[in-house]
């Protein structure tokens, strides 16, 4: 358990300040996350079935058959919820996150395992989101490796595959069938090596410490719809006023040039105090 006075990166947080400064910057200095839609839970029953499995051969001390010969060494003895590492440099701050799993090599060095269903197997790289994750949980093994950090980690894809599939099978349990593929992924080379990761690490950390609220992401969709539709949301009318005016003559220049355009101007809505726009006044600069 961590102190709480820090402040706690993982991977999914990160991998935000990767697409977005803004979005990073909201979420981990006030706790404004973007919104979430639902999470399919057919992914969810999958992986908690897996891990089951996986827990059953830890009992064991060996690895599920389907990973022998593909994996040296066995499955770590005791498996904790949460990992955590202190950022050297950085007192203030520290990495966590939930391991899927963790091989113990026969060196003694653990290697981290992540668990992906996907709904084909990939025919390139791994994904590079699914590469920074494995890097970050590198260091949250580095306590257990002595200091140590390890140059690889690996994947295992799950996917539904159609030569499996028995048509004439009289229970749907034998209908749909899963392969499997086990992806070593290294660490120390390419793009999101072990450095890159860390630069990366120390540039969140510098963002979240600045008093500006960062630019947004060129491809983030989320500041983008807010950008598209802030016009609907402007409390000051003398703002809405000057809004509705630049739409008014983008609108007339448009007609001019014999382009058909609709203007569209937005509801006049009930004026609201909002307590956080006092609270972060640069939350609505888009510029």
């Amino acid at each position: 358990m961590q102190n709480k006075d820090k402040t706690g990166l993982s991977a999914h947080s990160l991998n935000i300040f990767r697409e977005c400064e803004r979005c990073f910057y909201l979420q981990i200095k006030y706790k404004i996350s973007r919104p979430r839609g639902p999470i399919p839970s057919i992914a969810t029953g999958i992986d908690s079935l897996i891990k089951d499995y996986f827990e059953y051969f830890r009992r064991k001390d060996k690895l599920p058959p389907f990973l022998e010969g593909k994996i040296k060494g066995k499955l770590i003895t005791n498996l904790k919820k949460t990992y955590y590492y202190d950022i050297e440099n950085y007192n203030n701050y520290y990495l966590w996150g939930h391991l899927d799993e963790v091989i113990e090599l026969p060196d003694g060095l653990f290697i981290p395992l992540d668990h992906k269903t996907r709904a084909s197997l990939p025919s390139d790289e791994p994904h590079e989101a699914y590469k920074f994750q494995l890097g970050i949980y590198s260091l949250l093994l580095k306590k257990e490796n002595k200091g140590q950090e390890v140059n690889y980690g690996y994947l295992i894809y799950y996917y539904p595959e159609k030569k499996l599939i028995d048509y004439e099978a009289e229970e749907i349990k034998n209908i749909i069938n899963f392969n499997f593929e086990v992806k070593k992924v290294k660490l120390d080379e390419g793009k999101f090596n072990l450095d890159e990761i860390k630069e990366t690490i120390i540039k969140a950390i510098e963002c979240i410490e600045t008093n500006k609220i960062p630019s947004s992401g060129q491809n983030c969709e989320f500041c983008q719809w807010i950008e598209n539709t802030k016009i609907y949301y402007i409390e000051s009318s003398e703002e809405r006023k000057q809004e509705i005016d630049l739409l008014k003559d983008s609108n007339e220049k448009k007609q001019n040039s014999e382009e058909e355009t609709t203007l569209v101007l937005p509801e006049e809505g009930k004026k609201k105090k909002e307590k956080k726009e006092e609270k972060y006044p640069d939350l609505f600069n888009f510029s």
